[in-house]
């Protein structure tokens, strides 16, 4: 036991001292967080131009008026301000106008628009670019002309403005749930899965790196002279779990006192209290403990046997994808559960992301996640010794090849405890 955390100290300190840990454990994170925040507000900024149409104001409109529908030309444009759409009396001379550049804008409502449901929108091209859209003058005057023709009780109905407002009652003692107990209830998966996530993406390499270093640098030699395998793999797996936990600790304070701060200034984007149920999030901390030790066991169990971290990075895809293989079958998770979700929820690499995301979605029973809890501990430990009978067996092995006989061959009679 000695040994062991002194193994831990060593790797922990060591890696703390490095540049290269804190730049991960920060840069990435800030990095990652701009991305996001940039691409949302493209996305945003998209959403809204394509959403609110371009602006019409400055130019000018005409149609022509087949179907003899339109009860008004004049319409509210983007600066809140009265415009109106010039009438003409055939579709050529508003086509010629357009070409001419004597309007901007000109369209075309046929006789047989119930039928061809289309309006022609006519524009040049030095107006025009592939995002513009000057469908909302005519779509507007299109609104305000059917208004007027139809009842008011219709209306509601087919311009989609009613609200629908769900009763949910407990399962257990019927009282009404509302949405601040259901939001509470996916906290604990939701950002277990998130932090998981994070760790396995970013520090998937470090964990390689760390079991190869060694054997990169002829070290496994004297590692081995003073230490117990079992001491040093157990060790290694602490350690590295402790360094993910920094970074995680480093990444997600500041998250905190900003959401406190937000809170106590009132500039939260959301009026909904928040109501953190401690039991739910101690249990998905404890399974995001448990699912980080399994697949840091896994990677370790790679670098054990690749002879650089070159070549471990080619097998750790896999333990990766078969981490992630939730993903693939998302659709299967939600709603009632499927065999391909039970399969993934039992399924040793790939559970700790099926019991989030189904305790995000609320379908997972309370005794499916003990049960799934237990399979990831029981085969985390497994993982770990046979990550130590791995290194014992390839520790001072240089060649480029694993050979699987010596690996599960008959145990050295050296290092052998």
């Amino acid at each position: 036991m000695n040994k062991t955390l002194q193994v831990i100290h060593f790797e922990v300190m060591r890696n703390l001292k490095k540049p290269s840990f804190w730049a991960a454990a920060i840069l990435v994170p800030v990095l990652l967080g701009v991305y996001i925040g940039i691409a949302a507000l493209a996305g945003y900024q998209a959403g809204e131009s394509l959403e609110g149409g371009t602006d019409t104001s400055e130019m000018k409109l005409a149609v022509y008026d087949e179907a003899e529908y339109l009860e008004t030309t004049s319409f509210i444009n983007e600066n809140d301000e009265e415009q109106k759409i010039t009438k003409y009396e055939d579709k050529d001379s508003g086509i010629n106008d357009v070409k001419s550049g004597k309007i901007d804008v000109f369209y075309y409502v046929p006789k047989n628009l119930n039928e061809s449901q289309t309006i022609e929108v006519y524009t040049k091209q030095d107006q025009a670019s592939l995002l513009d859209d000057y469908s909302t003058p005519i779509r507007s005057i299109l609104g305000a002309t059917a208004t007027k023709n139809i009842d008011p009780f219709d209306l509601v109905i087919v311009t989609n403005q009613i609200h629908y407002n769900t009763t949910t009652y407990d399962a257990k003692d019927n009282h009404v749930i509302d949405l601040a107990e259901n939001i509470s209830k996916i906290i604990g998966p939701a950002v277990a899965l998130v932090l998981f996530y994070i760790l396995i993406v970013v520090l998937g390499n470090r964990i390689i790196a760390a079991m190869t270093e060694e054997k990169e640098n002829r070290i496994s030699e004297l590692v081995l002279t003073s230490i117990n395998p079992t001491n040093l793999i157990v060790g290694k797996i602490i350690s590295l779990m402790i360094l993910g936990i920094i970074q995680l600790i480093v990444l997600v304070l500041p998250l905190i006192i900003l959401y406190k701060f937000a809170e106590t200034h009132g500039a939260l984007p959301f009026d909904i209290a928040l109501q953190f149920d401690a039991f739910n999030i101690a249990q998905y901390a404890v399974l995001l403990i448990a699912s980080y030790f399994l697949f840091t066991a896994f990677c370790v169990a790679i670098g054990a046997v690749s002879p650089t971290a070159k070549d471990a990075n080619s097998f750790s895809s896999v333990i990766i994808i078969l981490t992630i293989l939730p993903l693939f079958f998302i659709n299967a998770l939600t709603g009632e559960p499927q065999a391909m979700a039970y399969f993934l929820t039992y399924f040793p690499p790939s559970a700790p992301i099926t019991i989030m995301f189904r305790g995000v979605f609320g379908n997972l029973a309370p005794w499916e996640f003990w049960v799934g809890l237990a399979d990831i501990v029981i085969v985390s430990a497994l993982v770990a010794k046979l990550a130590t009978h791995l290194f014992r067996r390839n520790a001072i092995d240089f060649t480029s090849k694993v050979s699987l006989k010596k690996l599960f061959g008959s145990p050295r009679t050296t290092w052998k405890n």
